[in-house]
């Protein structure tokens, strides 16, 4: 199966053909299913503007590991320079703009995120590899390169149509110029990838479909019409209630461990709306379609356990699957109600002795209390036996002490 098809059986397609008259939608499903088929080179952009990926950015990396795997080259391109910016795609205001050092730092962390995680195989750049765009902006010249070769190819009449731009200009809220060239910065990304590596199609969000459009208009404008450049976006996931996939009260779901813990990760996703279930399963999972009919056919709450568990094996790894599953039913044989927000929550800031975790957050009277519970082998960490009371806690766990007494440790 081409590896297109596949993507579109899996439910990441969102748009890739002209649905329109309008200009700038011009890319082709035949061409783009064309260059799947044959081996290509495609990039999707990720801006650092946290120091970690998190659920909807993983869309992006499972289709670039999909793609890689039917022997195409991708790009994961960081966003050194874009991300000081800030796309102003989908957003009510203008973003606060990050220093040079925090981008850089954010790039860092997310690059070894992405290859611990092992989905891409940067190993082997005929396969993968990592580029950064403050390499050729932070180089280029403001009047010959950006000026002549990219600026004034673009028109205000189209720019103020694209679907942000618009929306945001019609009920008066405030667009900055530095925001309303962002489009032109990132068009500039896909003329440098096509020159340099031949990359002949970006994905992303299908709320990057006005700015993807106009990368591959100015790649026209360069090499005329018949330049091969074409634009694939993937759904943007929404719950029932028509909320961003992967939002919590806390923030986006993390794909750090330190952010956002394998335990709570595994969480979000088994308490997932059941008509979620069989969308996620095919984006987020490498079950066989065919197995996931299976699944889907059988108990909606086995389901929902199942896809939590695959999901964690993808982005932490199977052990810390295992222990997410075993904490979840650890969890649930001493609540009755599976309500976790009854689970008191204790928040550190920097790495702490267990006893003093415990003392503190008041769940035990004092530290020769948590000595012996220890010595007794009733106090676990993430349902490894603690051994040492003053054992440090650096990251977000839960804690267990007692046959039905729970603990959640937030890194923050």
């Amino acid at each position: 199966m081409n590896v297109y098809d596949l993507l579109k059986q899996r439910g990441f397609i969102a748009r890739t053909t002209d649905g329109s008259q309008e200009k700038y939608q011009v890319s082709d499903e035949d061409a783009v299913r064309k260059l799947l088929g044959e081996g290509t080179t495609i990039y999707d952009g990720f801006d650092p503007s946290a120091d970690s990926l998190h659920l909807g950015h993983f869309m992006g990396v499972m289709a670039l590991h999909h793609m890689q795997e039917a022997k195409n080259r991708v790009i994961f391109l960081l966003g050194g320079a874009t991300g000081r910016i800030g796309d102003p795609s989908g957003k009510k205001s203008s973003r606060v703009l990050l220093t040079e050092e925090k981008v850089e730092e954010n790039g860092r962390c997310i690059k070894r995120q992405v290859q611990r995680m092992g989905l891409l195989s940067f190993d082997d750049p005929k396969k993968a590899i990592m580029v950064n765009n403050a390499d050729w902006i932070t180089k280029m010249s403001f009047l010959d390169d950006y000026m002549m070769d990219v600026a004034r190819y673009f028109s205000v009449n189209e720019m103020v149509k694209m679907e942000t731009f618009d929306r945001r200009l019609k009920v008066g809220e405030g667009l900055s110029l530095l925001e309303f060239l962002y489009t032109t910065v990132q068009s500039w990304d896909f003329l440098i990838l096509y020159d340099k590596y031949g990359c002949k199609i970006q994905v992303g969000g299908s709320d990057q479909w006005g700015n993807i459009i106009q990368g591959v208009n100015l790649i026209k404008a360069h090499y005329g019409n018949k330049a091969c450049a074409q634009a694939v976006t993937f759904s943007l996931l929404t719950t029932p209630s028509g909320e961003k996939m992967g939002k919590t009260e806390k923030g986006p779901l993390w794909l750090d461990p330190n952010k956002t813990s394998p335990f709570d990760f595994y969480q979000y996703i088994e308490k997932i709306d059941d008509r979620m279930v069989r969308t996620l399963f095919g984006i987020y999972t490498f079950l066989p379609m065919e197995q996931i009919n299976e699944i889907m056919s059988g108990d909606p709450r086995e389901a929902q356990k199942t896809l939590a568990y695959e999901v964690t094996k993808v982005v932490h790894g199977e052990e810390e699957a295992k222990k997410a599953q075993k904490q979840s039913k650890s969890v649930f044989m001493g609540n009755k109600n599976e309500d976790l927000s009854s689970i008191p929550e204790f928040d550190i800031v920097k790495k702490m002795p267990l006893d003093e975790i415990l003392v503190e957050s008041g769940s035990l009277p004092s530290k020769s209390e948590v000595s012996r519970r220890v010595k007794g082998g009733a106090v676990k960490v993430n349902e490894g036996k603690v051994t040492d009371p003053k054992e440090e806690i650096n990251q977000s766990c839960l804690i267990k002490f007692g046959k039905s007494n729970f603990l959640r440790i937030n890194r923050k």
